[in-house]
């Protein structure tokens, strides 16, 4: 009862986050959202009081409980705060801004507060870690859609839910496929949330929270640590805490370094200093993400001839979308460099690494080849090239652009639709079927035409299980936007090869489109929702989300003799 009584509350509180933008309003609505108010304080108390009277020691209790004390205690602070603004018309009128910033603080801290028990709780009705996360994917998108239909996210009408929802899906599966101007729709605090999304989808809100549970020298619970290593793809449990640490700080460091070289290029444009930081910051942690948003309506194509933007911002990209371990694995190596020590990549990297070079010196090749004397040509050589390279790199799943993709030639949307199905490394923020599933198909195809018992790659054995995961994921991503095609090309007024390419480019988390985002009908934009996340999630986590329990049976079936090809 307890565990069910929780999550009312907090549904509670995400009621009152949006609600609180409209207590101006006459009606039920100011008398609903005092009225949360109230019972969420009242439940904050009750339950901490409660808390001590089992304990039966009030100082261990909060000795023990010291982050759940002080948030109480910063909670009814700026409650008090907020019911005496309200009191006063002439300080609220006065201090209209601050009020907003301290009611919004407070209606945050309600949902940040809470989350914690909440993930703790569903881990105990969840019995499958991929179930936790598809959870917490599902939970940080409706959240975010709710914040950001609040008319302080807006510079001026609010969005509607069904576009705030594309909006907070795009974000959080760092896709980057935009159905309103991110650069004119949203005030400061609308773009910071949405860094703040799209930094929550880049590394996972599970994998963020069990980060402040290490922060904080809490331990973890047999069940935390087999989903955290499920997240990791990592089977020793040991590990565990030293690989989120490294992954965050890793993370934090190559953000913060690109948007410190970002800067000095925002400066050259034009931008004042508090616009070119805050520029610089959000380009950063997008293209680390692979997300593609951008602040400008144009996405970067007024960067098409700057060289350090070009090359810090596919720098981020590539380092992104390869994955944590092989970033790691290559850090090593070069470590070992310097200490004259041998030490060797491991299988993943290598195709990681190989895989990924290819196709990103192929597409610079082949994009470059077919726009040459189309969009390309009135340029200078190396400006094509650099235009070439730049949207080869971003369609590894980053999402922006620095050419007009609606004045593309059907053959260069047609092998940009090929790179971007194929997308980055597992493991990391891309999507797509991954370079590594890839790999796998490509050994699993050369030891079949070899007539090789065994499938090899660099003299290692892959397992059956392995090869039936590649074959499944291309599968299922040939499935699913082959569905949601069928359906777009029926309810939306767009040639069929622009819908096919926006629907990949959605199942890919890609992001870039060929100008057909913007005009989506209401169907369209739930059928592109889908395709963000079942591609941000993967095909493998969302099947094992939704399979039943392993039944264990020792009846062996005759084999079924069906001819194939």
């Amino acid at each position: 009862m307890k565990k069910f009584l929780l999550i009312f509350f907090v549904v509670l509180g995400v009621i009152g986050l949006f609600l609180e933008q409209y207590r101006n309003i006459p009606g039920i609505r100011s008398n609903a959202v005092t009225m949360i108010d109230y019972l969420l304080v009242s439940y904050l108390l009750f339950d901490f009081l409660w808390g001590i009277k089992e304990s039966g020691n009030a100082r261990r209790y909060i000795k023990r409980n010291k982050f759940s004390f002080y948030f109480l205690l910063l909670y009814l602070l700026l409650f008090a705060f907020n019911v005496v603004m309200r009191q006063s018309v002439d300080v609220l009128n006065k201090n209209n801004n601050l009020i907003t910033v301290m009611r919004n603080l407070l209606l945050v801290l309600k949902i940040f507060g809470r989350f914690k028990k909440v993930s703790s709780y569903m881990h105990s009705i969840i019995t499958k870690p991929a179930q936790t996360v598809v959870f917490s994917f599902v939970m940080v998108i409706l959240i975010g859609s709710l914040v950001l239909m609040m008319p302080v996210m807006n510079t001026g009408e609010a969005l509607s839910p069904i576009n705030a929802l594309f909006t907070a899906t795009s974000a959080v599966c760092v896709t980057g496929l935009i159905v309103v101007d991110t650069a004119n729709q949203f005030s400061y605090a609308g773009k910071t949330v949405l860094m703040i999304l799209i930094q929550i989808g880049g590394l996972g809100i599970m994998l963020l929270s069990f980060f402040m549970v290490f922060l904080f020298r809490q331990s973890l619970s047999i069940k935390d640590r087999n989903l955290l290593s499920y997240m990791l793809n990592s089977q020793n449990t040991q590990t565990l805490k030293s690989s989120v640490k490294r992954i965050i700080l890793l993370t934090f460091l190559i953000e913060l370094t690109g948007a410190v070289l970002l800067i000095p290029v925002f400066l050259r444009s034009g931008s004042p200093l508090p616009q070119a930081l805050f520029s610089s910051l959000f380009h950063s942690v997008s293209a680390f993400c692979n997300a593609g948003f951008s602040l400008f309506s144009d996405s970067l194509m007024g960067f098409n001839g700057n060289v350090a933007l070009n090359v810090i911002i596919t720098s981020l990209i590539i380092a992104g979308g390869i994955s944590f371990a092989v970033l790691t694995d290559l850090f090593t190596l070069i470590r070992s460099w310097f200490k004259k020590k041998r030490t060797y990549l491991s299988i993943n990297t290598k195709v990681v690494v190989i895989v990924s070079s290819i196709l990103t010196g192929v597409g610079t090749l082949f994009i470059y080849k077919l726009e040459h004397k189309n969009l390309l040509f009135p340029q200078a050589l190396g400006k094509q090239y650099l235009e070439a390279y730049f949207q080869s790199v971003t369609l590894r799943t980053a999402g922006f652009n620095t050419m007009d993709f609606e004045l593309l030639t059907n053959g260069t949307l047609i092998i940009m639709m090929g790179i971007m199905f194929i997308g980055g490394a597992s493991g990391s923020t891309a999507g797509g079927i991954k370079v590594n599933t890839l790999g796998v198909v490509w050994a699993y195809i050369r030891s079949f035409r070899r007539g090789n018992e065994e499938v090899l790659l660099y003299r290692h054995q892959i397992s059956k299980d392995r090869i039936l995961q590649a074959f499944t994921v291309i599968a299922f991503g040939i499935l699913s936007i082959f569905i949601v095609s069928s359906v777009l090309i029926i309810t939306e007024e767009a040639a069929p090869l622009k819908i096919l390419f926006e629907t990949v480019s959605a199942f890919a988390t890609v992001g870039v489109s060929a100008g057909v985002t913007g005009g989506l009908s209401i169907i369209g934009k739930i059928g592109i929702i889908l395709l963000m996340f079942l591609g941000r999630l993967g095909p493998l986590t969302l099947l094992t989300a939704s399979s039943g329990s392993e039944k264990q049976t020792k009846i062996s079936y005759p084999e079924a003799a069906i001819m194939i090809g």
